[in-house]
């Protein structure tokens, strides 16, 4: 797994090194790459009940994220490789929000995806010529998908999904005075990416299932490729609340001048 394009400070400075560059994309990302493991409010792939009546679900979810890939730092320079795990990134962490959404009728229904990441990570690597660093790393991501079900029986039930994502990248790096005079390096950057793919549910028996979903996108309009895969073990707990655990990887290949 090799996951592409998230960025590192956007900054023509000797002083921002590979170092921050490897903490710019694993905190940035910290829920967003790699491997899961959540917990739900609902199964997102479940199948709404055939009829005229609207449902809705909303299931926020844990995310157990690292991060392995590639990030650009410094224009001209070559970028930097990351591979951290998720007890590198949680000690960082400020503040984080996942949530799955849908709502359906018959047929027809509107999905999507929301996650915001906030981190903070302060050192004094770059001492004496700078006394501290901090690097502020936000992110939020938000899809929004059309689908149609294709198939829904007693056993199983398989959705068509095509849609958009939005992808939004903010980091900061905060250099106090030392031996050099304090700065601050910005790099922000937002694209959206049209996404298509499918969604479903199989049901082992009358409280466990299996549930997953692929979708892939960009296509050179935002990156040049994202991809999202979930495969995952359910428990229906009652009739509208069931508990999900599984593994997600997310790949997304963006390049925008020196933003990698």
């Amino acid at each position: 797994m090799k996951n592409k394009g998230i960025l590192g400070p956007n900054a023509r400075r000797p002083s921002a090194t590979r170092l921050h560059a490897r903490r710019a994309v694993s905190l940035a990302v910290a829920a967003l790459f790699a491997y899961a493991a959540y917990v739900e409010a609902d199964d997102p792939t479940s199948a709404a009940p055939m009829g005229d009546a609207w449902t809705f679900s909303l299931s926020p979810y844990l995310w157990a994220a690292g991060i392995n890939g590639e990030a650009g730092t410094i224009p001209g320079l070559p970028p930097a490789d990351v591979d951290e795990g998720f007890s590198d990134i949680v000690n960082d962490l400020q503040f984080s929000g996942m949530l799955f959404y849908s709502a359906r009728k018959g047929r027809f229904g509107i999905s999507g995806d929301i996650q915001y990441v906030q981190t903070l990570t302060k050192d004094n690597a770059l001492a004496p010529l700078f006394a501290r660093n901090e690097l502020s790393s936000k992110s939020f991501v938000f899809s929004v998908l059309g689908e149609y079900l294709l198939v829904d029986d007693e056993r199983s039930t398989l959705r068509l999904a095509g849609g958009a994502r939005l992808w939004s990248v903010e980091n900061e790096l905060k250099l106090s005075t030392g031996l050099l005079p304090g700065t601050s390096i910005k790099g922000e950057e937002t694209w959206v990416d049209p996404v298509v793919g499918m969604s479903g549910r199989f049901n082992l028996g009358p409280k466990v299932f299996l549930s997953g979903w692929a979708f892939v996108g960009g296509f050179g309009v935002g990156a040049d490729v994202t991809a999202d895969l979930f495969a995952g073990v359910g428990y229906r707990v009652t009739d509208s609340i069931s508990s999900t655990l599984g593994y997600r990887w997310v790949k997304v290949d963006y390049e925008n001048n020196a933003f990698v």
